[in-house]
């Protein structure tokens, strides 16, 4: 049994009580929890000194806040303490003041952790660095790597929206640029996790055509700053870069949708996002309102009410405070009648995600963690045993919401079917926004006769996606689109003369028609389309060829062709330099030239 108490914390008189009744708890089996609305260095220290006097050996763990959260009310510049007293768990703190490299962070923080072969593990990592957030993926990749069983749940921390400093803390110690963790170790532990979202997906989806890490450069082709201004308006574009987490990018990863916001504009129009972009990822803009809310907060409670719970934790991003306002309450209240709640308001989240194998940096978005101790296994409530948490009347009112989103989604879906069709018709590729089959035909058909009448040279390049198969059996469908239009948007740098061309020929495979280009130049033009996909480092773990995605590529040229001669034949000669591509061991440019 976990006895979980949540207190208002004002002045060390507070805590006299919650110490006389505990004081011959073990140490070891105790955590103290701090989020804290004050955020300076001097009264973490403070704190820190009269929690340490009063609960000698305990461990400690907290994070300084942009908005606190205690038993389902929101709390502003306040310090709400959290008490765990477990029965047969064991708690083991660890701190690690570097953030430099955030993958040996984590494998650091797993070195201090292992012997504790944790069930769940906190983690509190600083929410800032250079006046930016900080984007925690690395870290939790290279933690949860070494504790798959565990749920690690958590959040960055705040500082009141002033997005300077903040902090973490154990009883060890404070870090303004490092990472807290608490481990929870014990067979009786029962830990739960969920999240809300809230935010979906509307309109139609943009292609990110141009992002190195988390700083995009242009999205269908122009700078993310005139796409805002064109779609969301002047009034958003204004008000940047914090109007924006009202309308963020919705992207799916692993079939799971993701709200990532700006969190900077730059002077070239480039905006820099919480999270790091691929070149070819398609996103849309998202919205969310208090009836999407009710609905994920009813999903959300419902999923963590079908298991026991005796303490309850909430991070959950400022944005949604910001942006949400007291509708907020609609999804914090019902998780405080699950269980005694604490929590924060954050600048990150984190979430273990065990169906998928990864624990995922998330933003905008509400995560909850459940602990409770069993004495014989846990089963869990039938779905028809759970009471509805939303009422008839509050259904009422959430109806108009509800098919103001259904219309609207199902407007943006048919347009984005109508627009399909004209794309196929006007001879582009939907997928990738390069020709399609059939305009190359016949633009390939017309070059060919106008080099045949000029005597000048033609040059054909084919491009074919090494172990793209495999790619879409490991990543799934949805990133294999995403890599496809990534390899476009390389092939899209490609024409420098009016008469050049890039089409996608079918599947993987891409082909670019250079009139009046010789062998030589063309060949140079290959190696540097080799390299630049290369350099987008997509990775590609199932490849036999590299570690990241590769092209093979063939390219043909026709330096004189005579009368008599076809087309066709120039295309299966240089079908023919990417068959020995492959042949000669993939990632490579193999050309021939030829007089016909």
């Amino acid at each position: 049994m976990i006895t979980s108490l949540n207190i208002h914390y004002t002045q060390p008189s507070d805590l006299l009580e919650i110490q006389q009744r505990f004081q011959h708890h073990p140490a070891d089996k105790t955590l103290i929890q701090i989020f804290s609305g004050q955020v300076t260095k001097p009264e973490i220290e403070q704190l820190l000194q009269d929690l340490k006097a009063l609960f000698p050996g305990v461990p400690i763990l907290g994070a300084t806040t942009a908005g606190e959260i205690l038993e389902g009310k929101i709390q502003e510049h306040s310090v709400v303490l959290n008490f765990c007293f477990f029965d047969a768990t064991a708690v083991q703190t660890a701190i690690i003041d570097e953030y430099d490299d955030l993958h040996q962070a984590g494998k650091t923080l797993a070195l201090a952790l292992k012997p504790a072969n944790p069930q769940a593990i906190i983690l509190l990592g600083c929410g800032l660095k250079d006046r930016r957030t900080v984007d925690a993926t690395a870290l939790l990749n290279a933690l949860y790597a070494e504790f798959p069983a565990a749920i690690i749940a958590g959040a960055q921390a705040g500082d009141n929206g002033q997005g300077m400093i903040s902090y973490v803390f154990t009883e060890n110690g404070i870090t303004a640029q490092g990472a807290v963790t608490a481990a929870l170790s014990g067979e009786s532990l029962a830990v739960h996790n969920s999240y809300n979202l809230s935010w979906v997906p509307i309109g139609k989806k943009f292609t990110i055509t141009k992002a190195v890490g988390s700083r995009v450069y242009s999205i269908d082709n122009q700078s993310p700053l005139n796409l805002y201004n064109h779609y969301l308006g002047t009034e958003v574009v204004q008000g940047l870069p914090l109007s924006a987490a009202d309308f963020p990018l919705i992207i799916e990863h692993d079939g799971i949708p993701m709200a990532i916001h700006a969190m900077g504009v730059n002077e070239d129009g480039s905006f820099d996002y919480i999270h790091s972009f691929h070149s070819g990822e398609q996103v849309q803009f998202g919205f969310c309102h208090s009836g999407l809310l009710a609905i994920a907060a009813k999903q959300t409670s419902d999923a963590l009410r079908a298991y026991p719970a005796q303490a309850a934790f909430i991070y959950s991003c400022v944005s949604r405070k910001w942006i949400l306002g007291q509708d907020i309450n609609v999804e914090i209240a019902p998780i405080a009648n699950l269980a005694p709640t604490a929590g924060f308001f954050a600048y990150g989240e984190y979430f273990t995600h065990s169906d998928l194998g990864k624990c995922l940096f998330f933003s905008q978005t509400m995560t909850v963690l459940t602990l409770a101790e069993l004495d014989k296994p846990e089963a869990a409530v039938l779905a028809d045993q759970l009471k509805p948490l939303i009422t008839a009347e509050e259904s009422k009112q959430l109806k108009t919401l509800r098919v103001l989103h259904r219309l609207v989604e199902r407007s943006a879906h048919e347009i984005e079917i109508i627009n399909h069709k004209l794309s196929e018709m006007a001879h582009e590729d939907f997928l990738t926004g390069l020709f399609n089959r059939r305009h190359f035909d016949q633009q390939f058909t017309a070059e060919f006769r106008r080099a045949q009448r000029s005597g000048e040279p033609l040059s054909l390049i084919l491009l074919d996606v090494d172990a793209f198969k495999l790619y879409n059996d490991t990543y799934g469908h949805v990133k294999g689109d995403s890599c496809l239009r990534a390899v476009a948007a390389v092939l899209k740098q490609v024409p420098q003369r009016p008469g050049d061309s890039v089409s996608r020929y079918g599947g993987e495979e891409f082909v670019c028609i250079l009139p009046n280009t010789d062998f030589d130049g063309a060949m140079l033009l290959a190696e540097k389309i080799r390299q630049d996909v290369s350099r987008l480092a997509i990775p590609h773990s199932t490849s036999a060829i590299s570690s990241y995605l590769t092209v093979s590529i063939g390219v043909q040229t026709a330096e004189q062709i005579t009368e008599g001669q076809t087309p066709e034949l120039l295309i299966s000669m240089c079908d023919q330099q990417l068959y020995a591509a492959k042949m000669n061991g993939r990632n490579r440019t193999c050309g021939s030239r030829s007089s016909f």
